[in-house]
């Protein structure tokens, strides 16, 4: 059948301590101060909001010197952009706690870095919020500092949501392609496909690759570099949210989506032989007569992968430019396999040429009974692979067609990558 084209800083006095206010994003810089003579601390006081803190106890001759904390943006800034400002770091000791909340009291998710001096953020923060941030560090005595700092987030001009291909806890086959299409065009590559994460058990070496949909619009694309392994956990996370994408706009959406790849089930279509050779976990199970494109209309050559399957679909001409060569309703067991429009399905019109003559307008058809056996037998992600066509092999962006583009080709599509495989290393979370 057709395709369908279709900063701050401090001072000590008398083991007293004062801050001053920081420029904008600056960061808010404490340092524990502690008397010489055994005296009581000074914590030291607040100014223009911020709030300072103290230290545990006294510092003794010898003692290791005091810890300080800097967190960005500084207390009271404004208009704070939501991915990659936040930041907290301690000198001259380790962070203790980081405790950053936003105005409904939710606790923003982040790491202290296994030196002990950074923290960051996991994900971006929200547009138009306000977040606190509340720091705890620890010199080598153990003596302690504590640091504060309110801010608020710029607002969004506009927002932008992608359309997800991966369902939550569903089951894909062994050419599953993790897909999402975005409905603004995406300028600032980097920064979203720096909030997408793929873990995956066991871990494999995988790659997002940015290419343009069928229909124009920004996608970005994650595989293997070979077919994934059955059984294999793939838990995608998706922080999009507050993600920039050009100026002023910015994501609405945070996905965190768990499926697993079943069984391996590839499919052959040989348009020489005129048979499609299918082989579950590596052993032919079945070899079915085929009737592929004709030589007006050839079926188009390399991967494509079950995107889904109906049983029963009308396949008009007029969706593929052919006027109204033919409308045919109810068009059984149909296996769809790119978006343009190429399927594998019940054609009992052609009955007689399968395994003996390509005569279809680009579909690969089958007789009623086999057309119903793979139909049954494929499931989404399953690979279909066409070999001998005389026409153009199925673009990356035309359906899941990415497993058309070598390996390192995939890679130069990343715009974090630099041509490295990232590593799905992990176990996802339960």
């Amino acid at each position: 059948m057709p395709r369908i084209h279709g900063a701050s800083r401090t001072g000590a006095a008398g083991g007293g301590i004062r801050l001053f206010a920081g420029l904008m994003v600056a960061p808010l810089i404490f340092i524990a101060g502690c008397s010489s003579d055994g005296g009581k601390t000074d914590p030291g006081g607040s100014t223009g909001g911020n709030s300072g803190g103290s230290s545990s106890g006294p510092n003794k001759k010898g003692a290791a010197g005091p810890a300080a904390i800097a967190i960005t943006p500084a207390d009271g800034t404004k208009s704070v952009e939501t991915d990659g400002v936040l930041k907290v770091d301690a000198t001259g000791g380790k962070l203790t706690s980081v405790v950053v909340t936003d105005a409904k009291g939710q606790t923003v998710a982040g790491q202290i870095s296994p030196d002990g001096i950074g923290w960051k953020p996991d994900a971006p923060l929200a547009n138009a919020g306000a977040y606190t941030v509340a720091a705890k560090a620890a010199n080598a005595d153990g003596v302690e500092v504590t640091a504060q700092s309110k801010f608020n987030t710029k607002s969004a001009d506009d927002t932008f949501v992608a359309n997800f291909n991966i369902e939550p806890d569903s089951t894909w086959g062994v050419g599953a392609i993790i897909s999402l299409k975005f409905n603004e065009p995406i300028k600032d590559k980097a920064a979203i496909e720096r909030n997408l994460k793929v873990v995956s058990e066991p871990a494999v070496q995988g790659s997002w690759s940015w290419l343009k949909d069928l229909d124009g619009n920004d996608r970005v694309d994650y595989r293997p570099e070979k077919y994934w392994v059955t059984g294999t956990k793939v838990n995608l996370k998706a922080n999009l949210t507050g993600a920039k994408a050009a100026p002023g706009v910015y994501g609405k959406q945070t996905k965190d989506i768990k499926f697993t790849i079943g069984r391996s089930l590839v499919a052959t279509a040989d348009l020489k032989s005129k048979y499609m050779s299918v082989k579950q976990d590596g052993t032919e199970i079945k070899n079915l007569p085929i009737s592929a494109g004709g030589p007006s209309f050839p079926t188009w050559g390399g991967t494509m992968v079950v995107l889904d399957k109906v049983d029963g679909i009308t396949m008009d001409s007029e969706t593929v430019g052919l006027g109204d060569a033919y409308n045919m309703k109810n068009v059984r067991h149909a296996v769809h396999l790119t978006a343009s429009g190429t399927y594998a399905h019940g054609a009992p019109w052609n009955e007689g040429k399968f395994g003996r003559q390509n005569d279809s307008h680009g579909c690969i058809g089958m007789g009623a009974s086999n057309a119903k056996t793979f139909f049954d037998l494929v499931t989404q992600g399953d690979p279909v692979e066409v070999l001998n066509s005389t026409d153009k092999t199925v673009k990356p962006g035309n359906g899941l067609g990415g497993w058309n583009v070598d390996w390192a080709t995939w890679l130069k599509g990343s715009a974090l990558s630099g041509g490295g495989a990232a590593p799905t290393s992990g176990t996802p979370a339960p």
